[in-house]
């Protein structure tokens, strides 16, 4: 076990440790703050401004405490997170060739300046988001967590994109790709292992990020329904709170299709390394990626023949985007849940575990035939 090893395990405890303190001292204010609003609302003349005086405070407390306990919360995943690819994934993998060339890929990718600053932008781009009012009318906290997801996907796609001409391309034109083949691994065995790679690099970077927005969509809701809240009993209060920890785990699904959306760019941007620049990468990306979020409207051009069938069969060629696109039925609508209905229009859960199923399958198949591709480009390359 090396000192990193035992450094980062020591912070994981303290910060499980420090969570589980938090969560139940603020288990136990909520309890006493609806045992002072109950006794103040059953106190005589004399003591009813003390025990009211006495309620706030203690729900004050239990507010900050939440927020408190959402911070440790957040962190915790996050490093949890990290560690979990760090520590288990990539030492798994790492007794394949394949996986020593991934491990190295995304420490090279993870650690570069470029990479962190981009990372930090979008973490600050979240974070300074959740105090903009959208004046939606109520609206506010669903329209945030749409606009965040969707600066989780753009900064992640510019890290992709620089991380995969880096490793790349790059490795190529600085001849520092003769070193790695002067080793027992086959071309094919480097453009997965590379790929791998940036996908871990995606796969911890959209996961931090999607937690940032996961908590300051949660902080963001009880300010935009305070209101709400004040006027709401007891059990309205309660199905307030449901509504929005529903909203925070439908983030999940919509992360895993974010996810392999870019994780299928992904394997296109590595077919485009293996042969060109960056700057060409990221124009044939930006523009792939624009041109296949507008396939759904191919069907509906008329153009008449046979410009048509060109238009639908080239459509055919593109990446389906769409796909992996339902934060409308994730974001902008209720989850429903059994034992709590939300309308004929919410999603149940098997609805979406199926649908991220096959889009996912169909992302998968999509991303084998990139890869095999970047393989065919990469076989024939002059490395000198």
């Amino acid at each position: 076990m090396t000192k990193l090893t035992k450094v980062y395990l020591i912070v994981m405890a303290i910060l499980i440790a420090l969570t589980l303190v938090v969560a139940v001292w603020h288990s136990h204010e909520v309890t006493a703050a609806e045992t002072a609003v109950n006794y103040a609302g059953h106190a005589g003349k004399g003591n009813g401004g003390v025990a009211s005086s006495y309620a706030n405070l203690t729900a004050t407390n239990a507010n900050n405490l939440r927020f408190f306990l959402l911070l440790c919360g957040s962190i915790t995943a996050a490093a949890g997170i990290w560690g979990l690819v760090e520590y288990i994934i990539l030492p798994l993998i790492n007794l394949s060739r394949i996986g020593a060339i991934t491990q190295v890929t995304y420490h090279e990718a993870l650690y570069q300046p470029f990479t962190l600053i981009v990372f930090a932008m979008c973490i600050a781009a979240i974070v300074i988001t959740a105090f903009v009012p959208f004046n939606t009318f109520g609206e506010d906290t669903k329209m945030y967590r749409d606009v965040a997801m969707s600066f989780v996907l753009m900064f992640i796609l510019i890290i992709m994109v620089f991380a995969t001409a880096k490793v790349i391309d790059e490795e190529i034109e600085n001849r520092t790709m003769l070193t790695l083949m002067s080793k027992p691994v086959a071309r094919w065995q480097v453009i997965i292992g590379k790929y791998l790679g940036i996908a871990c690099l995606m796969f911890v970077t959209m996961a931090i990020c999607t937690i940032a927005v996961a908590a300051c969509a949660w902080i963001r809701y009880f300010s935009d329904q305070r209101i709400d809240l004040s006027v709401a009993s007891y059990a309205g209060q309660q199905a307030l709170y449901w509504a929005n920890d529903m909203a925070i785990i439908a983030l999940i699904p919509a992360f895993v299709l974010q996810f392999m959306e870019l994780a299928t760019l992904a394997a296109i941007s590595t077919a485009i390394a293996t042969r060109y620049s960056l700057a060409l990468n990221m124009t044939v990306i930006v523009v792939l990626y624009i041109g296949a979020n507008l396939t759904r409207f191919a069907p509906l051009l008329h153009l008449g023949e046979p410009w048509q069938a060109l238009v639908d069969g080239g459509s055919y060629f593109l990446p389906y985007l769409t796909n992996f696109d339902i934060n409308q039925a994730l974001i902008y609508r209720p989850i429903s849940m059994p034992g709590h209905y939300q309308g004929p229009d919410a999603p149940t859960i098997g609805q979406v575990v199926g649908y991220v199923s096959m889009a996912a399958a169909y992302g998968l198949m999509y991303i084998g035939a990139a890869l095999s591709i970047a393989v065919a480009l990469f076989r024939n390359r002059e490395l000198t």
